[in-house]
């Protein structure tokens, strides 16, 4: 299978650091390189009360492990006893958890060829374990419908296990949450800038933030500089590209209020303003896209974060996204546009994290 030598590398790996692993933990290990969580949580509120009381009766001096382990497929395991001097809130752990449980499927088929490969791995002696009786452990799984299962007695002793399985762009972007979490605790609103060069990624991650938190998104797409606005010196300015005036009349200015408002959005396809947004006050408000950190309103954010990507890859996106011609125009106008914006206002060197995506 595809991957094969990676899942043999997470195999090795976890038996080197947990040598009491017994055959049904590796089987674990494998499910939940494939399934995550193993089922879909509908109880979320059930789930966070769980959570506390699990972390609640752990030794938070018990260090053994880092925060984030890696199990493959785009998974790692996020250690509880770990988190106790980190500002992460278990709410906002839950929330990993069960996203990530409702988005990870996998499959019968994946999940056999990947136990295989740890059939394989017994067989050449890669792993010291019986074939036999891996075999036989499983072919009961397969009889009993390959259920989740606990880890097995030697491993609970050896290691009292306390994690929960989630996506590994929540270890990647960790520090972000972390900071959000903080000042949610502080401030009576938080607002954050998601900068950065085109295709680095900033509406996924912006996506990505709100579906932990219920936060408002805004896009700086919406306020492209319209038709009549485009003349030669403003398309000269740094960071004219974008309508700013209106984003700071209607946005900004709006935010501020703490109240309900509402903001138009700039079609470029048609050349006018469409769809009215309306927006209700929320703790969490998010700005996303490039020109968001511009000068005229940097100052209300808490949180700055800038997304890097090379140019080569930034390339192959954009070609890959918008086809041949608009990506062109990405490459002669847009980028060097965004790059005199980047450079005249210092704009990475404001952010609070820097990335590369």
């Amino acid at each position: 299978m595809r991957n094969e030598k990676d899942l043999i590398q997470i195999l090795i790996n976890n038996y080197k650091k947990y040598p009491q692993m017994q055959i049904e933990d590796f089987y674990k290990l494998i499910y939940q390189n494939e399934f995550a969580g193993g089922h879909l949580i509908d109880d979320a509120e059930g789930s966070y009360k769980y959570l506390k009381e699990e972390f609640s009766s752990l030794n938070k001096h018990d260090k053994s492990n880092s925060i984030f382990e890696d199990i493959g497929n785009g998974l790692v395991r996020i250690y509880l006893n770990s988190l106790s001097d980190t500002a992460i809130s278990l709410s906002t752990v839950n929330k990993f958890f069960v996203n990530t449980a409702n988005f990870v499927m996998g499959s019968k088929e994946n999940f056999e060829e990947k136990l295989n490969i740890f059939l394989k791995c017994c067989r050449e002696g890669i792993l010291p374990y019986d074939i036999k009786k891996a075999s036989y452990f499983l072919d009961e799984q397969k009889r009993k419908g390959y259920m989740h299962i606990s880890h097995s007695e030697e491993y609970r002793k050896a290691y009292q296990p306390s994690y929960r399985v989630i996506k590994k762009e929540y270890a990647k972007y960790f520090d972000i949450f972390l900071i959000i979490d903080e000042k949610c605790k502080r401030d009576e609103f938080v607002y954050a800038a998601i900068d950065g060069r085109c295709a680095s990624g900033k509406s996924t991650l912006a996506e990505m933030i709100s579906g932990v938190y219920d936060c408002n998104i805004f896009h700086t797409d919406d306020f492209f500089l319209p038709s009549e606005l485009r003349i030669k010196t403003r398309l000269e300015e740094a960071g004219g590209n974008i309508d700013y005036d209106r984003f700071e009349n209607e946005v900004i200015k709006g935010l501020k209020s703490k109240k309900a408002f509402k903001y138009q959005i700039y079609d470029c396809s048609k050349s006018s303003l469409t769809t009215f947004i309306n927006v209700e006050p929320k703790k969490i408000n998010i700005i996303e896209g490039a020109y968001s950190m511009h000068p005229k309103f940097s100052d209300i954010y808490q949180l700055k974060i800038f997304l890097h990507v090379d140019k080569e890859e930034q390339s192959r996106r954009l070609l890959s996204r918008n086809g041949e011609e608009i990506h062109k125009r990405f490459i002669k106008e847009w980028i060097p546009m965004e790059e005199k914006y980047f450079k005249e206002f210092n704009i990475k060197e404001k952010c609070d994290l820097v990335l590369k995506n």
